[in-house]
C-alpha cells in the first residue's frame, strides 16, 4: 500500500480548535470501505487553513493509490495491538506533534468496536461505550507487521517530515527540538515509526503519553541505540528520556524478565497496596522501585508476574505541574504520575522488622496489648465508613502469629477487653456464616478466642451496642424499635451472669469508655450519673442540662479528644461536654477539675502532660481553611491560656519544650512556651496538604516518624529533615477512620515500634536499629 484514499465530509482533516468539525455518522454497507463513487484527494497540511473556506474540487487519486477496505462494519470489534496511542479528536499539523494529549493508549485485554471512518480516520469505542479516534492505517492486517525494535535517538535530515502513518497525506514538520525528544521504537518497510513524548506530561490530575508517528527511513541522518539498564546507577540519562522510555516500551505484556534486561535491577522489592476493590478479597503483589534523587520508577506485578501499574515519583518541573496524583486507565492496568511539591522525592529506608503477619483486610489497627496478646482490628477501608468487612482477631506478640479471629461483614461491631486483660467482649451485629443481621454478644478468651458466655438479647430487639465498666459489660437496649428510650443491662464479665437492669428515659447517654473505669456512666434527664457497676447504686452524680453544642466526636473525621495507649489503662479524668462547657471531671469523684467554654467550631486535644490544644474555627464552622482557625495552649491547671497562634494545629506530641505537631496540614514544631513555629516541612514534604489523620507521632531518639500519604516517614525531630520513608510499608487514608489511625496505626512500648498499614500487613521493629545507622 502506498497511499490511504479517504472519505472527505468537510473537506479537510482539521484539528482539535475545529471539533465540531468532526461530526458524522460512519458510512457503513456490507463491507465498510474507505472509498466513494468519487475519490478525492486529501489537500497537504500546509494548505489546510486556506481550504477551509473554498469550494471542493474533486481529484481523482493516482492509480498508484489504491483503495483500502476496512475489514469492520459498524458495530464490530476491532482489533488493535496494544500501545496505540488513542486520540480524543482526530489531529493534524496544527497541534503539534508533543501536544496531542494522549490520556489513552489501547490494551489488549479491551474490546473496541468501529464506529465511525472520517478521512484516514476511524473512531472507536471501548465496552464501557468511551469514544476515541486513530489513524484507520492501525485496524488494517498490513499494520499488524510491524516490528518493535529497541529504542534509538537519531537526528533527521534537512526537509524530512514525520507522518501520520506510512504514506499519509497528514504531516507534521520536524526540527531539532522535536527530535530531541523522540525515540524510534519501531520499523516497516521503508519506514521508522517514532515515539514523540509529551511536552508536558501531567497537568491538574491527568497525566499524557506519547504518541506514534512515522517517518521515511531514508530521512533519517544518524541513529543511536539507547543502552539496557536505563536505571542503572552508572546511567547518565535524563529523567525525561527514562520517562519516555518507559512510557513506550513497558506496558501490561511486560514481563518481569524483560523489566529486568531494560531497566536493571531494581533498588527495592516490597509487597503492593490492595490492588482489588472494596469487597473483593485482597489482590497483593510485589512493587519494585527503581530509585534516584530526581526521579522514582515503581512497577507493581501481580501474583502470575504480570505487570499491573507504573507509576513515576518525581520533583515539579517545566514537563510536571505538582499534584498530589495523576492516571489514566483502561480495564486494570492503571498509569499514575506522582509529582512531589517538595524539594525532595522520599528515598526509602531499610528497617528489618522482627516479624510481619499478613491479614486479610486492608487496614490493621492495634487495638489493645498485653505482655503476650495483642487485640486487632482489621478493616477494608471502605470509602467514608461504608465497608463490607471489619473485623477483630488476636496476635501472638512474640510471634506475630494468628491466634483466633472474629469477622464481622458490613455490620457494626466493637471490642471491649475486660479489667484483667485476659478476656475481651465482642459485639457483632451481622452474622456472616448465616448472612443475616443477628446480633450477638461473646466474651472470649484473649489467648485463644475460646467462648466463656454468650449474650442473648431477647425477642427481636436490636441492641445499641455495648460498653465497659470495671468487671462489668454493658448491654444498650432500646425498650422497643424506634424508641428513645431504652434499657441497660448490666452483666458479670467473667460469667455473663446479669447484675441489675436499669430503664433510662429519651435521649439518655451510655458514657464508658474502658472497663478500667470504676462505675457505669449514664446521662438522662439533665444528670450525669457514676452507678455502682455490681449493685446499679448512684455513688456520684453531676447536674447537666442538655447542651446546645453538637458533641465533636459526633463528627466523623475528629480524631479524638485523647490519644490513648493500647498498653495502658484508661485515664480516670476525662473531658466530658457538660451544658455547653468542657468540663474535666474526676471520674472516680465526679468532681469537676477544670473548665473551657465550648463554642461552635472548636475542637480540643488533650496532650501527653494533660494540656489542652483549643482549635477554634473563627467562623464557627465545623470545617473550613487553615487560616480560619486559631490553636490556643490551655492549661488545666491554673485554668488559663499560654498562647495563642493564627493555624490549625492538631496530632500533638510532646518532649521537653519542644512539641511536634501538623501545622496548617504540615508536619511541623512549635515552641511549647509561646507557640512559634521552630520548623515546618512544607518544602520538603510539600504534595497533599489535606492529608487526613492517618497515625500519630512517634519519637525515637533523634527521630520522628510520622504516617502521610502512602509512606511511614522519617524525619530529623531538631530541624525535621526529611529522611526517607520506611521500607515495605504501605499507608493508606483510612477515612472515617480517624481514631483507630490516631491511636492504633503506630505505637511503641519499650524497644518495639509497632506498626499497621492499609496493605493489610501488621510488623514489630526494633527501635535501636531505627536509632542507628541509616545508610544504604
Amino acid at each position: 500500500m502506498t497511499g490511504i484514499t479517504v472519505l472527505l465530509l468537510t473537506g479537510c482533516v482539521t484539528g482539535e480548535p475545529q471539533a465540531n468539525a468532526y461530526g458524522g455518522q460512519a458510512q457503513t454497507s456490507k463491507q465498510q470501505t474507505l472509498e466513494q463513487k468519487f475519490q478525492f484527494q486529501i489537500p497537504d497540511a500546509n494548505s489546510t487553513i486556506s481550504m477551509l473556506s473554498q469550494p471542493l474540487t474533486p481529484t481523482p487519486i493516482s492509480s498508484q493509490q489504491a483503495s483500502v477496505n476496512i475489514p469492520y462494519k459498524k458495530g464490530e470489534r476491532v482489533t488493535l495491538r496494544e500501545g496505540l496511542p488513542l486520540f480524543s479528536v482526530r489531529k493534524d499539523s496544527r497541534i503539534s506533534a508533543d501536544q496531542m494529549k494522549i490520556t489513552h493508549l489501547t490494551i489488549p485485554s479491551e474490546k473496541y468496536t468501529l464506529a465511525a471512518v472520517q478521512g484516514e480516520w476511524v473512531q472507536v469505542k471501548t465496552k464501557e461505550h468511551d469514544s476515541y479516534w486513530l489513524p484507520g492505517w492501525y485496524a488494517l492486517k498490513q499494520s499488524n507487521i510491524v516490528t518493535e525494535t529497541d529504542p534509538r535517538t537519531f537526528t533527521i535530515k534537512t526537509g524530512g517530515k514525520l507522518y501520520l502513518t506510512p504514506d499519509s497525506t497528514v504531516t507534521w514538520p520536524s526540527n531539532e527540538a522535536l527530535s530531541e525528544q523522540a525515540l524510534i521504537v519501531s520499523e516497516w518497510k521503508d519506514w521508522y515509526g517514532v515515539s514523540i513524548a509529551p511536552r508536558i506530561w501531567s497537568r491538574e490530575s491527568t497525566g499524557y503519553h506519547h504518541v506514534i508517528l512515522w517517518i521515511k527511513k531514508k530521512d533519517i541522518a544518524s541513529q543511536t541505540p539507547v543502552p539496557d539498564g536505563w536505571f542503572a546507577s552508572e546511567s547518565s540519562l535524563p529523567a525525561s528520556l527514562l520517562r519516555h522510555l518507559v512510557d513506550t516500551k513497558l506496558d501490561q505484556t511486560t514481563t518481569a524478565r524483560q523489566a529486568v534486561n531494560w531497566l536493571g535491577e531494581p533498588d527495592w522489592k516490597e509487597q503492593s497496596r490492595n490492588m482489588n476493590e472494596t469487597g473483593d478479597p485482597m489482590r497483593i503483589g510485589q512493587t519494585w522501585r527503581y530509585e534516584r534523587n530526581d526521579a522514582q520508577l515503581l512497577l507493581t506485578f501481580d501474583k502470575n508476574i504480570k505487570l499491573t501499574e507504573i507509576r513515576w515519583n518525581l520533583l515539579a518541573d517545566q514537563q510536571n505541574e505538582a499534584a498530589s496524583g495523576s492516571y489514566s486507565r483502561l480495564d486494570r492496568f492503571v498509569y499514575t504520575t506522582q509529582v512531589a511539591a517538595g524539594k525532595f522525592i522520599l528515598q526509602t529506608l531499610p528497617w528489618k522488622p522482627e516479624w510481619v503477619n499478613q491479614g486479610d483486610l486492608n487496614y490493621t489497627f492495634l487495638q489493645a496489648g498485653t505482655e503476650d496478646v495483642l487485640l486487632m482490628k482489621g478493616d477494608d477501608g471502605g470509602f467514608s465508613g461504608i465497608h463490607y468487612d471489619d473485623s477483630f482477631y488476636a496476635l501472638d506478640r512474640h510471634t506475630g502469629k494468628m491466634l483466633w479471629r472474629v469477622h464481622a461483614g458490613f455490620g457494626p461491631a466493637q471490642a471491649i477487653l475486660n479489667t484483667n486483660r485476659d478476656a475481651v467482649t465482642l459485639f457483632t451485629s451481622y452474622d456472616t456464616d448465616r448472612k443475616q443481621y443477628l446480633d450477638r454478644v461473646r466474651h472470649i478468651n484473649l489467648n485463644d478466642g475460646k467462648l466463656l458466655w454468650e449474650y442473648k438479647p431477647e425477642g427481636h430487639v436490636r441492641l445499641n451496642g455495648i460498653k465497659g465498666a470495671q468487671n462489668v459489660v454493658i448491654v444498650d437496649t432500646p425498650a422497643a424499635e424506634g424508641s428513645s428510650n431504652g434499657w441497660i443491662h448490666v452483666l458479670n464479665s467473667s460469667n455473663g451472669k446479669r447484675l441489675w437492669s436499669k430503664k433510662l428515659t429519651t435521649r439518655y447517654q451510655l458514657l464508658n469508655r474502658s472497663a478500667d473505669e470504676p462505675y457505669v456512666l449514664y446521662q438522662e434527664k439533665n444528670q450525669l450519673v457514676a452507678a455502682d457497676p455490681l449493685t446499679g447504686r448512684t455513688v456520684w452524680q453531676v447536674e447537666s442540662e442538655a447542651s446546645t453544642i453538637d458533641h465533636i466526636e459526633n463528627d466523623p473525621y475528629f480524631d479524638g479528644i485523647h490519644r490513648y495507649d493500647p498498653f495502658a489503662s484508661a485515664p480516670l479524668q476525662r473531658w466530658m461536654l457538660l451544658d455547653d462547657q468542657w468540663v474535666l471531671l474526676d471520674l472516680t469523684s465526679g468532681k469537676k477539675r477544670s473548665l473551657i467554654p465550648a463554642r461552635i467550631g472548636q475542637q480540643i486535644e488533650v496532650l501527653n502532660d494533660g494540656k489542652v490544644l483549643i482549635r477554634q474555627n473563627q467562623k464557627g464552622n465545623m470545617y473550613g481553611d487553615y487560616d480560619e482557625y486559631t490553636t490556643s495552649l490551655f492549661d488545666p491547671g491554673s485554668g488559663k491560656i499560654h498562647w495563642t497562634v493564627n493555624a490549625k494545629i492538631e496530632r500533638g506530641l510532646l518532649e521537653a519544650d519542644q512539641l511536634y505537631v501538623i501545622r496548617n496540614g504540615y508536619p511541623a514544631s512549635v515552641d511549647y512556651r509561646n507557640g512559634e513555629t521552630r520548623w515546618d516541612a512544607k518544602e520538603s514534604v510539600g504534595a497533599n496538604q489535606y492529608s487526613i489523620n492517618q497515625g500519630s507521632y512517634l519519637i525515637i531518639g533523634d527521630r520522628l516518624l510520622l504516617p502521610r500519604n502512602e509512606d511511614l516517614l522519617v524525619l530529623d525531630k531538631k530541624d525535621g529533615t526529611l529522611l526517607g520513608r520506611v521500607h515495605d510499608v504501605v499507608m493508606g487514608t483510612p477515612e472515617h477512620r480517624d481514631r483507630d489511625a490516631k491511636n492504633g496505626m503506630i505505637n511503641r512500648i519499650n524497644d518495639e515500634v509497632y506498626v499497621g498499614s492499609a496493605n493489610g500487613r501488621f510488623r514489630v521493629f526494633p527501635a535501636a536499629l531505627l536509632e542507628g545507622d541509616l545508610s544504604f
